[in-house]
């Protein structure tokens, strides 16, 4: 037993230390909150505070599906590729965290716990639950997210927020693809219905994000926002333009999300 515990504690250890050492590596005193009006400070502090709580709401949903996948017997090439999208995920989390806390702290946040990860009716099958968990969470969740972030990448002009969003990007370019290399896999056993009610998964889930582009109001004139923030400023807190981020995000659902799942015959309204 004794052996069997300093084993364990070397396997933490360097575990831990790794994630921690991985954490180090960012240019976290490049990001100074002093630059910026502390109105658009206390936004950056909201939306890297929401950030990191979004990137918790995939590192539980990427657990789930995990289970989902062993539990639909899915190829293990499939599982291999999952298994590393948890602890990219809890990277991520810490990441936004951290910008945060660099601009002042986290914003306080409420939320219901139950609602963190997607109900499921009990009655689906294995390969049913596996199926409408990729469409939620990799068809539809990081489909979006994917090219909105890369967008914000681009355009990153502090060397903190931009090597954050790069490892961003990076991770989740395989997560969207997983979600359609899954549905390959089941193709042959989604009946009509199965597709139907994927449309309608899809479609609800899509609705979910329509308030982020669809709420936007400010507009941008000679570089300069209607708030009156530097679009300088803006970029180099890790954001879009507004305007931008309308056309991208509007871009994304059709090229991204509707054709190809449209594709597997499932129809996103």
């Amino acid at each position: 037993m004794q052996r069997f515990d300093v084993l364990w504690q070397r396997t933490v250890g360097r575990r831990t230390e790794a994630f921690h050492a991985e954490l180090a590596r960012y240019p976290w005193t490049s990001l100074d909150a002093r630059r910026y009006p502390p109105e658009l400070v206390l936004r950056a502090r909201r939306g890297w505070t929401e950030n990191a709580f979004n990137e918790h709401c995939t590192f539980l949903a990427m657990g789930a599906l995990l289970e989902a996948l062993a539990a639909a017997g899915a190829p293990l090439d499939l599982c291999v590729l999952a298994s590393e999208f948890p602890r990219q995920e809890l990277l991520h989390v810490a990441l936004c965290a951290r910008v945060a806390e660099r601009l002042g702290g986290l914003y306080p946040m409420e939320y219901e716990p139950a609602d963190v990860l997607p109900s499921l009716a009990p009655q689906l099958s294995p390969q049913q639950r596996l199926a409408e968990l990729v469409v939620r969470v990799c068809c539809v969740g990081e489909a979006f997210s994917l090219p909105m972030l890369a967008g914000a990448m681009r355009g990153a002009a502090s060397p903190l927020t931009r090597a954050v969003l790069e490892t961003i990007v990076e991770d989740e370019a395989a997560h969207g693809r997983l979600g359609f290399a899954c549905l390959e896999w089941l193709d042959g056993e989604l009946s009509d219905a199965d597709r139907r009610r994927l449309g309608a998964v899809a479609s609800a889930t899509l609705r979910q994000y329509a308030p982020l582009w669809e709420g936007l109001t400010s507009r941008l004139v000679d570089g300069v926002t209607s708030e009156g923030f530097l679009l300088e400023h803006v970029h180099e807190l890790g954001w879009i333009e507004s305007g931008e981020y309308r056309r991208l995000a509007l871009e994304t659902v059709e090229h991204a999300i509707r054709v190809p799942l449209s594709r597997f015959g499932i129809v996103v309204t």
